[in-house]
């Protein structure tokens, strides 16, 4: 039985490690449940057109939201942060401090290299510190999102809950919003503005690899912690 060369077995794990590995899956996005459980209304037992329930005016255009019905929202929003922060820092010190004498006599030990062994103390510092720094931000989100009445308060005010989710080649962006709105403020196409809900809660978030790309190396942000300056 030969033996092969001991050069063989190297070259083998580099030609296997070279060779094409099959791309693996698609991820999907699966699709989430209905965030609230829908009730079939109460039957109404005024025996009326209008119930006796009802409030505001006759005439104006409203319409009996329920848990579960669908609003529009159109996303304006843009926030511009900067921040700017210069620090100085500078202290000096100096000490001098002798003793020629003690209750009479001369506080002197004799002499070494021509100068004399007396209780004599000389020092002075200087610190200096100087710091830049700077941060800017500017977000810009718009687009609509379809979203769900979760509540309807007492009041009329309702709670909204909207999601969206985009996969392109396993890059997955996620938008969410949350708030409130008042049903005077949602047009006849079911349709408001972001600027006109209320607690507005807009997250952007992004997963795959073109997030990656902007997160640093596990390295990198070890160092940024041990790092002394």
């Amino acid at each position: 039985m030969r033996r092969a060369a001991p050069f063989m077995l190297p070259a083998g794990l580099l030609v296997a490690g070279c060779q094409t590995v099959a791309a693996p899956p698609p991820t999907l996005v699966k699709p989430a449940a209905f965030p609230v459980a829908v009730e079939a209304p109460a039957t109404a037992q005024d025996g009326s057109i209008f119930p006796s329930s009802t409030s505001g005016s006759l005439y104006a255009p409203r319409r009996d939201w329920r848990i579960g019905d669908l609003v529009t929202i159109d996303i304006v929003t843009s926030s511009t942060a900067s921040n700017t922060d210069d620090a100085a820092l500078k202290r000096t010190g100096t000490i001098n401090d002798a003793m020629t004498s003690f209750m009479g006599v001369p506080m002197s030990f004799g002499h070494i290299n021509g100068g004399s062994l007396a209780p004599e103390i000389g020092a002075s510092s200087d610190q200096e510190y100087t710091g830049t720094g700077s941060a800017t931000a500017a977000n810009n989100i718009t687009g609509q999102v379809e979203a769900v009445v979760t509540n309807v308060d007492a009041n009329g005010i309702l709670a909204l809950e909207g999601r969206t989710n985009v996969n392109v080649n396993g890059n997955v962006t996620s938008i969410v919003v949350t708030g409130y709105a008042s049903p005077d403020d949602i047009a006849a196409n079911t349709t408001i503005s972001s600027n006109q809900v209320a607690d507005m809660n807009v997250q952007y978030v992004g997963v795959g690899p073109i997030n990656g790309a902007h997160q640093l190396p596990w390295l990198q942000r070890v160092l940024n912690k041990v790092a002394p300056f």
